[in-house]
C-alpha cells in the first residue's frame, strides 16, 4: 500500500505529496531490468535524462525495462484516481548518476519540445533498482505558474524518497522535484569524495497526450544492445 515518503516537512495533517509503494513489481522482471542495466552500462550516460521513450498503452512491450513499465502502470492509474482514463501512455527513461555528481538540477517534467501552452505528465513516477549513498528523489510543493516559474519562489513541504530496490515513487506531474547529492543536499558542484556506486533508476511519465518528438524505443537508435533481448 502507498504511505507517505521517508522524510518529510509536511504536518501530519497534509496529504502526502509522494506514493511510495513497497516490493512495487514481481521480483522476476525487476531480475531481468537488473540484467538489462549491466548490458547497458555507461551508454549514453551523459545525455540518458534526455535519451527518452513513448510507449502507448496499447503497445507491445519490446524489452525488459518495457516489460517493467507495464507492470508497475496499475500503480499510477490507482494514483492517477480519475484523470486515469486521460493517460494514453507513457515517456520513459533510464536515470543513471553518481551521487558525488547530480547531472540534473531541480525541475518540473514537461513537454520539452512542444509548441504554445506549455504540457505536463499527469503522473511522474521513479523506480529503485538499488541503493546508494544519498540519491534522494526530492519534492516539493511548489507548482509552474504561466510562465512555467516554480510557485511559490519557496517550498513550504517538501518530501523525499530514499533509494531503495523495488521502490516505486509516484507524484502528481506538475510538482517541482530533483535529486540530491551524496550528502542530502541540493546539487551543485562535483563532490570531491568517491562516486560510489551508481543510482540506477527507471523513471516513468505518464501523459494524455504523446510529448512532441518522443520516439518509440523501437523508433530510436539508442541502446542497441536491448534488441532481441528481453
Amino acid at each position: 500500500m502507498p504511505h507517505r515518503s521517508r522524510r518529510s516537512q509536511a504536518g501530519s495533517h497534509d496529504a502526502a505529496l509522494a506514493s511510495v509503494i513497497e516490493n512495487a513489481a514481481p521480483a522476476k522482471l525487476v531480475a531481468r531490468a537488473t540484467r538489462l542495466f549491466a548490458r547497458v552500462g555507461e551508454q549514453r550516460m551523459k545525455e540518458g535524462y534526455w535519451t527518452t521513450f513513448w510507449m502507448p498503452l496499447s503497445a507491445e512491450p519490446a524489452h525488459g525495462f518495457e516489460e517493467l513499465a507495464v507492470a508497475l502502470r496499475p500503480h499510477a492509474l490507482a494514483k492517477a484516481g480519475p484523470d486515469a482514463e486521460k493517460i494514453v501512455g507513457v515517456e520513459w527513461w533510464l536515470g543513471r548518476s553518481y551521487t558525488n555528481h547530480i547531472p540534473v538540477g531541480f525541475h518540473f517534467d514537461l513537454d520539452v519540445k512542444g509548441k504554445g501552452a506549455v504540457r505536463y505528465p499527469v503522473v511522474s513516477s521513479v523506480f529503485f533498482f538499488n541503493t546508494v549513498k544519498g540519491g534522494q528523489l526530492a519534492i516539493t510543493d511548489q507548482r509552474p505558474d504561466a510562465r512555467g516559474r516554480a510557485v511559490p519562489d519557496e517550498p513550504t513541504r517538501l518530501e523525499t524518497v530514499e533509494p531503495k530496490p523495488n521502490r516505486y515513487a509516484l507524484f502528481d506531474g506538475r510538482l517541482f522535484h530533483g535529486v540530491l547529492d551524496a550528502n542530502g543536499h541540493v546539487p551543485g558542484r562535483r563532490l570531491k569524495i568517491p562516486q560510489g556506486r551508481m543510482r540506477r533508476t527507471l523513471v516513468i511519465n505518464y501523459w494524455a497526450r504523446r510529448p512532441s518528438d518522443v520516439p518509440t524505443w523501437g523508433e530510436s537508435r539508442a541502446y542497441g544492445v536491448l534488441r532481441g533481448l528481453k
